[in-house]
């Protein structure tokens, strides 16, 4: 059901911002969005992916109570993920201009999509952990939380940044809804993580062995 809310409240809101964005810079700017999304899609995917071949991992050895594994594994997913979303927020920001020109030639989009990734790419560099924080709690059978999470990013917070900010700061206003929705759910994630992994420390039962 996580992934399955993910994609269904991504669409509500790729409506919302397309709304948001034709009232305040018009047909450009929805193109300069749907560059900024494609690029931060691609490395979303490989984030995905690497939660595909984490979750049987941590799924296994949390069952088997082996939480020392199940900790190792997230730990090394939070890092490569983080690492993907740095590398991938740096190209945004020092090379915003050239990555725009992959698609496209118009010189006015060029610019209106550079001046997006700048703000949009700001605290790009947190959403990979936050996934993999949800997809953990996935792995471990939690699905109300991994729900919960999956939605602060998509829908809960970002849905009201859409509404409340364009018509504040405008343009600017539909470009920053996704950073603060971004920090925001991140932190909390990392709360909800942080009591979980207290509770993983604490000493258990051997598993029973058939």
């Amino acid at each position: 059901m996580a992934p399955f809310f993910i994609q269904v409240s991504a669409s509500l809101v790729n409506a919302l911002m397309n709304h948001a964005l034709r009232n305040t810079g018009g047909d450009l700017a929805i193109g300069a969005f749907g560059i900024i999304n494609s690029f931060s899609t691609l490395i979303i995917m490989g984030i995905v992916g690497l939660n595909n071949g984490m979750q049987p991992i941590i799924g296994y050895n949390y069952g088997a109570r082996q939480n020392d594994r199940v900790l190792k594994t997230l730990r090394y997913g939070i890092i490569i993920a983080t690492l993907a979303t740095t590398l991938g927020g740096l190209c945004a920001e020092l090379f915003p201009r050239q990555l725009a020109r992959l698609f496209t030639s118009d010189s006015e989009l060029i610019e209106l999509t550079a001046h997006g990734m700048h703000i949009c790419y700001a605290l790009f560099v947190v959403v990979g952990g936050q996934i993999v924080v949800t997809n953990f709690f996935q792995a471990i059978g939690k699905a109300k939380i991994s729900i919960f999470l999956s939605l602060t990013r998509q829908l809960i917070f970002l849905v009201p940044f859409i509404l409340i900010f364009p018509p504040i700061w405008g343009l600017t206003g539909t470009w920053m809804a996704l950073p603060c929705a971004d920090i925001i759910s991140t932190a909390v994630a990392s709360t909800m993580l942080y009591f979980q992994i207290k509770k993983l420390k604490q000493p258990q039962a051997p598993a029973l062995r058939v």
